[in-house]
């Protein structure tokens, strides 16, 4: 649910040029709340984890987002999202401006990076709590640095200008341009950051053929790496990743591939920033989905020892009101860093149940 008003220029006629009022400015106010109740039981456990109650950070948020237009046509707004379960305080998820028409729509600010936010797989077909894409990572120790999901140094919600082009017969495409990764709002750049000047290109295709849809998505990303330690360069950045999902009747399928070369890995050793790969199927049965999935990635250390990570999950949410979803997942994972020994390798499961009112 989403709950808007028209502010007419009474309020905002200080703020907005003539040229503006060509119309009114609608401001549109929704959100989430998303409690879930954990238990974790692994090899080695995770401080503090065993049983916990917790809000979602990643799904617990308020959105603000504005749009208006000029007299010659141009619509421009802005969006704003808070997290308000991260941490104690809380804190801004995405905030930033938009221009959009005809010709497509430019964002300019923190914003998701345009690989991670067009690609599709198997991530994209899982239930409410996302399944191996999910908070299970919140109660459950990694061992080693395998990524199971995604490319390397994605600018996630990092300052950047992107641009979205329109739909060309079933194609759309997007770039963006970010000088330096974790640099958001109105954080100041510095000159030792690992990735910047960070270019990201993707693009999709979707196709509806009669009682079956199909979607697939292709991005790339290019960078300069640099951790600032004397005689430890870096590879630059080169990773890219694919993704497919059809859907036909109440059934999606999708599957999804990254590969990160060698990107940001110290020059001359035996390391590699690996690769990695996920399937799901998801089903909605009237009330809800009910989902599974599998991931799996591995990359190579300096010392030529593989990290590997596999994860499985089995979930399902279920709309029992208007704002209401309640929702279980189930997620086992294993990973290791080669090394050998117990305390190289971890097991564990992840019992996820929650409710949330989005309004």
């Amino acid at each position: 649910m989403k709950r808007s008003w028209l502010l007419a220029g009474t309020v905002l006629a200080g703020f907005i040029p003539a040229a503006a009022h060509a119309g009114d400015v609608v401001v549109t106010f929704s959100g989430m709340l998303d409690y879930q109740f954990a238990f974790a039981d692994a090899d080695q456990e995770a401080p503090g984890v065993g049983a916990s109650i917790s809000a979602v950070s990643d799904q617990s948020e308020l959105v603000w987002d504005v749009d208006a237009v000029t007299d010659t046509g141009l619509h421009y707004g802005a969006n704003i999202q808070w997290g308000f379960a991260t941490g104690n305080t809380g804190a801004f998820d995405e905030m930033y401006l938009k221009f959009f028409g005809d010709w497509g729509r430019i964002h300019l600010g923190s914003d998701d990076d345009v690989v991670d936010n067009m690609a599709t797989g198997g991530h994209d077909v899982q239930a409410h709590s996302e399944g191996f894409d999910g908070e299970f990572g919140d109660y459950y120790t990694q061992i080693g640095d395998a990524a199971f999901l995604g490319t390397s140094e994605s600018s996630d919600d990092a300052n950047k200008i992107a641009y979205y082009t329109p739909n060309f017969g079933g194609f759309e495409g997007g770039i963006s341009f970010t000088p330096q990764n974790g640099v958001e709002g109105q954080t100041q750049q510095t000159d030792d950051g690992a990735a910047y000047n960070v270019l990201e290109t993707s693009v999709t295709y979707g196709v509806d053929l009669q009682d079956v849809s199909i979607l697939g998505s292709l991005g790339y990303r290019h960078a300069d790496a640099d951790q600032g330690v004397i005689n430890q360069d870096l590879e630059k950045i080169n990773a890219w990743r694919a993704g497919v999902k059809v859907g036909f009747g109440p059934v999606e399928i999708g599957a999804g591939y990254g590969d990160n070369g060698s990107s940001g890995v110290q020059k001359g050793t035996l390391a590699d920033a690996g690769s990695n790969y996920q399937f799901g199927v998801g089903y909605d049965y009237g009330l809800g989905r009910f989902a599974v999935g599998y991931a799996y990635g591995e990359n190579t250390n300096t010392d030529g020892t593989k990290d590997e990570m596999t994860v499985y999950n089995i979930s399902i949410d279920a709309q029992v009101a208007e704002g209401l979803l309640v929702y279980s997942d189930v997620v086992h994972a294993d990973s290791s860093n080669g090394a050998g020994g117990a305390a190289n390798e971890n097991e564990g499961t992840v019992v996820l149940i929650g409710s949330a009112v989005s309004f």
